[in-house]
């Protein structure tokens, strides 16, 4: 639908229980308010988070807030960059899964055994690095340089940031890395929060750009 009958039915919508409107809004509102991470950053912990959840208006509302409050194109791109990354991260980790899983099955072993949260996945990613070749090498450069201090800090980027966006893109594995290396950025646990507060509202966003959908199907 065209962005004239997108508005009209999200209009329509958010009228309709106006009980659960507005505490959602409410609750929306403090999450974006200046705390322990900034107005800005907290924006652009979201222009991330929405490249994952895939919500493209998320993508615009925060990109724009962002810029109106002196965020840079270079700075935008690298939190695309961070969404990419931890994009990647979930497939990566749980390569862990089908190798270990493989190796057990062939060798007619137990494959139910063990603790999925805490397990060591070193030695599947060995494998993983082992048996690709170079793509391993073009993957460690990317790896290594998207978290690095750039156009916006090591901290925001792989401590809050990208830690938002790895709770949305589902990895356990993600979310201990990013508060491994943010405590080593001094990360705090209520920038933990706030962070982890934005996902929450970003998941919630993405779900909601699809009511006008649902409402115009209902008619």
């Amino acid at each position: 639908m065209n962005s004239e009958e997108y508005e009209k039915y999200m209009d329509k919508f958010e009228s309709l229980v106006p009980e659960l409107q507005k505490p959602w809004e409410e609750f929306k509102e403090e999450v974006f308010k200046e705390g322990v991470i900034s107005v800005k950053d907290k924006h652009l912990i979201a222009v991330s988070c929405a490249n994952v959840t895939g919500c493209d208006h998320c993508i615009e509302e925060h990109t724009k807030i962002s810029k109106s409050l002196g965020a840079t194109d270079e700075e935008l791109a690298e939190c695309v960059y961070i969404a990419i990354r931890l994009a990647m991260g979930q497939p990566y980790a749980f390569s862990s899964i089908a190798l270990e899983n493989y190796d057990l099955m062939t060798a007619k072993k137990n494959v139910v055994e063990g603790y999925f949260m805490s397990k060591n996945i070193t030695p599947q990613i060995m494998d993983l690095h082992e048996m690709s070749g170079e793509k391993r090498t073009k993957f460690e450069t990317f790896h290594n340089i998207v978290y690095e201090d750039g156009h916006l800090p090591k901290k925001l980027k792989k401590g809050l940031m990208g830690l938002a966006t790895a709770i949305l893109a589902k990895c356990p594995w993600c979310i201990r890395s990013c508060i491994r290396d943010g405590l080593k950025e001094n990360v705090t646990k209520e920038e933990v929060v706030e962070s982890i507060n934005i996902a929450m509202v970003m998941n919630g966003c993405a779900a909601m750009s699809h009511a006008p959908a649902t409402i115009k199907a209902a008619e």
